[in-house]
């Protein structure tokens, strides 16, 4: 994965780092201060920036999380080493003894320029290349905890592409701020995350400082997940792009019901329209799905911001196709999945006549139910009918069964 802005670019292998999952606990860092002979970045600075990291990761984790990092001088090794821009090569190549009790590994370098990064990380070692600074050495080892980049959906009318470190907010993109909800999610790092169930208001608190607050208001449809956080402070760029004012902040991906989304990956930073390079919404402001929903910025403040959920969605969902066996005191139900392209099924309720005796809830993208019901002896009506997120009832089906 490769990305270019004012000169600097940043470098993950991809297929080499892990998958996010829960990150709690200790993690052991040494920074290796390695040279064939240029004079390399002075160990004060380079304990500045691990000192800077450390702090910055475990205000991000809400105490969940630490690293304490140690710090080894002037290492030198013969110059083929470093072109091969790996940081395990290097490691290979450095007395093992160096290294032991540490979990991850980050080299510090002169600058290798046939290497064409900044940086460079892999699940236990990082490469940072001829630069140091807090945003680089935090984003390599987010890496090694399994985040990838934060990107942004980048659009000109209806051309859209994705800007791999668009993310001008988050550290795992072009942002020197706190990591997003979303990756924290995948990090287990936030506080909560809300997952409306009505036109009502909502209350957040800010995804980059302490809150007791949930962190993430998080809105499903049939196609897209969106997250929404709120951003309490202006973010720098460490890109060189411009900074950033605090706002509420959207992030968009593909929904894990199955129907095709226009996102091709998840966490996708998306523009404010109106925003003319402001990427977050301030309050007034609105983000709108069309056709599905829109989201309101009542209020928004250092400390909180309050979002207002309208769903645009008028159209119900279809009828699922059913059919129904009798056994011995008992009525077995299958049925398809209804169609519904907006805001997605949330249920699917099934009556016995004219008694509701099972509501189903849509998490998972099936593509045919079934379910088991009591019943007494004699002739019943059953009835299957599609509720979707906004509220919106699909037509029943029916079907007819003599229990014996």
């Amino acid at each position: 994965m490769r990305g270019v802005l004012a000169g600097l670019v940043l470098l993950a292998t991809g297929l080499a780092v892990p998958s996010a999952s829960a990150v709690s606990g200790e993690l052991r860092v040494l920074y290796v201060v390695a040279t064939w002979g240029p004079t390399p970045f002075a160990q004060v600075e380079v304990e500045r920036v691990a000192a800077e990291t450390e702090a910055l990761l475990a205000a991000s984790s809400g105490g969940r999380f630490a690293m304490t990092s140690g710090v080894v001088g002037r290492l030198r090794l013969p110059r083929a080493v470093f072109d091969s821009c790996d940081a395990t090569v290097l490691r290979n190549a450095a007395p093992p003894a160096t290294f032991a009790g540490y979990d991850r590994i980050a080299f510090v370098t002169p600058l290798v320029a046939t290497c064409g990064f900044a940086g460079e990380a892999n699940p236990t070692e990082v490469l940072l290349n001829g630069r140091l600074f807090t945003a680089l050495a935090a984003h390599e080892l987010g890496h090694t905890l399994g985040l990838g980049h934060a990107s942004r959906w980048d659009c000109v009318g209806r051309r859209c592409q994705i800007d791999e470190y668009g993310n001008a907010f988050s550290i795992m993109g072009s942002g020197s701020g706190d990591l997003n909800a979303y990756e924290k999610s995948t990090l287990d790092w936030l506080t909560g995350a809300l997952r409306p169930d009505g036109r009502v208001t909502y209350e957040i608190g800010p995804v980059d400082a302490s809150t007791t607050l949930p962190q993430a208001l998080v809105v499903t449809t049939a196609a897209s997940e969106f997250w929404f956080e709120s951003r309490s402070r202006t973010t720098s760029s460490y890109f060189g792009g411009p900074d950033q004012p605090a706002g509420v902040a959207v992030v968009a991906g593909p929904a894990p019901e199955g129907e095709p989304s226009p996102y091709p990956r998840a966490n996708l930073l998306l523009a404010n329209p109106s925003g003319g390079g402001r990427f977050a919404f301030g309050a007034g402001e609105s983000f709108v799905q069309p056709g599905v929903f829109r989201m309101v910025v009542e209020r928004h403040a250092p400390e909180s911001a309050a979002l207002r959920l309208e769903w645009l969605d008028r159209v119900a969902p279809t009828r699922p196709r059913v059919s129904a066996r009798a056994g011995r005191g008992r009525v077995r139900l299958t049925w398809d999945s209804a169609v519904e392209r907006g805001s997605g099924v949330d249920t699917y309720t099934v009556l016995v006549d004219g008694q509701v005796r099972r509501t189903l809830r849509q998490q998972f993208p099936f593509s045919g139910w079934r379910t088991t019901l009591a019943a007494a002896t004699g002739r019943h009506r059953v009835v299957v009918y599609a509720t979707d997120r906004a509220g919106n009832r699909g037509r029943a089906a029916f079907a007819q069964v003599r229990v014996t």
